[in-house]
């Protein structure tokens, strides 16, 4: 009977804590120094090295510059290979819309400022979850963004779309928590669940993977069963997920690319992935970059400061049983997730973890002050934050700067080949991803395939195939095969290892010219004999 009696009372103490607000409203001031100083410490990389960081944004600003003499883009005959020649989707809208004001801007500049929006957004809308879960605690929560590896780091100074993913990432955390203690299914009605149907359509229009709200809204939904709570806390809620569904799809329902949009986001989102895999075709696996692969151990190694955090939260959650809530347990086994799968399979998933690792820790912060419990690390949590975040921003600008910064090589060739290239020949490039730089700097002429390589492999498989021997230096003709399979009038070759077979190759062919090499010698660019190239 005692038992029961003291069970009783502390049910109604969690009651009460459940019903009084976590903190008190945070000054802005605080809020937005902290955000500023975050996007200083990220800018003033890019900054150093404004030339792009990634192949991608040759490919992200030359897609804005073409919406500005027409915003609906039905073909993309710069690459004839690509599975998105004749039936173009664009897979981030939304993003290249952002850039379309910057598009005519010199590309250093234009790079400069995208990144900039970008940063500018995914650092607003963490502050803007942080101040909800941690009121006057979020300026530590936002400084910490600088602690977070140099994965992450890289990711932020790229102008690609990944950093929009973030950013509606942390929107639609702070809208599923919420910033009040009343029971999840209060919560989660009237304004809060159209914003969040906006954010989920959004979220879908500025990258492939947007769709992953909905797999937020599932987890919220279905984290009660896992909870220690009682009453709306243990049910299903499903509203989020119809809300999360629903918005994406209005979102995919207007985009300009449909229906072509679907068929993009099903090569995108599964069969990309699944080439990546052990179980994909070992030809296209040869030619994969390294963003969908497990990360090498010393990559790993630097990221010591999230799998700290995140080995924190696991220990945090399993230790204590009366923290494990809707919300605690919804973002921290998504963040925890996220970091696992980056770790030991797809590093894509640890830039998109980190993040939520922190504001996971800030919601397990929040409901300790629901309950009254002590704070994690008692009377020395000022000193052992302060000294963390001194140590993993310090950490995470060094290892950024030994990764070194741009994607200049390219940049000479294409150039080059834009001032002699004839309008609407073709070019081999060697490595597929200078596709990007060509469309970018010589939109006369015609290459192989851009983003990735798999669009190339889906439209005809032998001929990639046929591709990849050339490259490797292992076709008994290759110079019959770029005339006659690829009607090729120029090839770019990216001096590296990988190439060095293919270019000798060439070099024994009399129908071969050198036309160019840059200061450097990164690329050569060559010429077929016009006598050998097939009438057009």
């Amino acid at each position: 009977m005692a038992k029961a009696k003291l069970a009783k009372r502390v049910e109604r103490a969690d009651s009460r804590h459940h019903n009084e607000p976590a903190h008190k409203p945070a000054p802005l001031a605080p809020l937005f120094l902290a955000g500023a100083a975050v996007l200083l410490f990220f800018l003033s990389a890019r900054f150093a090295a404004r030339e792009p960081w990634s192949y991608d944004e040759f490919f992200h600003l030359g897609i804005a510059r073409e919406m500005l003499s027409g915003l609906r883009l039905e073909a993309f005959p710069w690459t004839p290979f690509s599975l998105l020649a004749e039936k173009f989707a664009d897979k981030e809208p939304l993003f290249h819309l952002l850039l379309m004001p910057l598009a005519r801007l010199p590309l250093e500049t234009a790079g400069l400022f995208g990144v900039f929006l970008s940063q500018l957004f995914v650092v607003s809308s963490f502050a803007f979850t942080a101040r909800r879960l941690v009121g006057r605690r979020a300026p530590l929560y936002v400084l910490a963004l600088t602690t977070l590896g140099s994965m992450f780091a890289l990711r932020m100074d790229m102008c690609r779309p990944h950093l929009l993913l973030l950013g509606f990432s942390a929107l639609a955390w702070g809208l599923l928590l919420g910033e009040r203690t009343e029971s999840a299914a209060e919560r989660f009605v009237g304004k809060r669940a159209w914003i969040f149907a906006v954010v989920a359509a959004l979220s879908g229009l500025a990258h492939a993977g947007g769709w992953i709200v909905i797999v937020y809204a599932a987890a919220w939904g279905l984290a009660g069963l896992l909870t220690a709570g009682h009453g709306d806390d243990r049910k299903i809620l499903w509203r989020p997920i119809v809300f999360a569904a629903g918005g994406w799809l209005a979102g995919q329902l207007v985009h300009p690319n449909l229906p072509n949009n679907f068929r993009l986001l099903w090569l995108q989102n599964f069969v990309v992935p699944f080439q990546a895999s052990p179980a994909g075709d070992a030809a296209l696996a040869s030619q994969l970059g390294v963003e969908l692969t497990r990360p090498e151990f010393g990559l790993l190694a630097e990221q010591w400061t999230v799998l700290g955090l995140a080995l924190y939260l696991a220990y945090d959650l399993i230790r204590h049983r009366r923290l494990r809530t809707r919300g605690t347990l919804a973002l921290g086994l998504m963040a925890l997730a996220f970091v696992a799968v980056g770790a030991f399979a797809l590093r894509r998933f640890v830039e998109l973890g980190a993040p939520l690792v922190l504001l996971a820790l800030a919601a397990l912060a929040r409901e300790r002050t629901r309950q009254g419990l002590p704070r994690a690390l008692g009377s020395w949590g000022g000193v052992i934050a302060g000294l963390g975040l001194l140590v993993g921003a310090i950490w995470t600008g060094s290892t950024v700067r030994s990764h070194g910064f741009g994607t200049s090589q390219p940049i000479a060739m294409a150039k080059y080949l834009a001032e002699h290239g004839s309008p609407g020949s073709r070019v081999f490039t060697a490595q597929w991803g200078d596709s990007a730089p060509l469309f970018y700097f010589a939109p006369q002429l015609r290459s192989l395939v851009m983003l990735d390589p798999t669009f190339f492999y889906a439209k005809d498989p032998d001929l990639f195939r046929e591709y990849v021997r050339l490259v490797r230096g292992e076709h008994p003709t290759p110079v019959d095969a770029l005339i006659n399979k690829f009607g090729a009038r120029y090839v770019t070759i990216w001096n590296a290892p990988a190439y060095v077979a293919f270019g000798r190759q060439l070099d024994q062919d009399p129908r071969i010219e050198f036309l160019y090499t840059d200061p450097a010698r990164s690329y050569l660019v060559l010429e077929i004999h016009p006598s050998s190239a097939p009438p057009r």
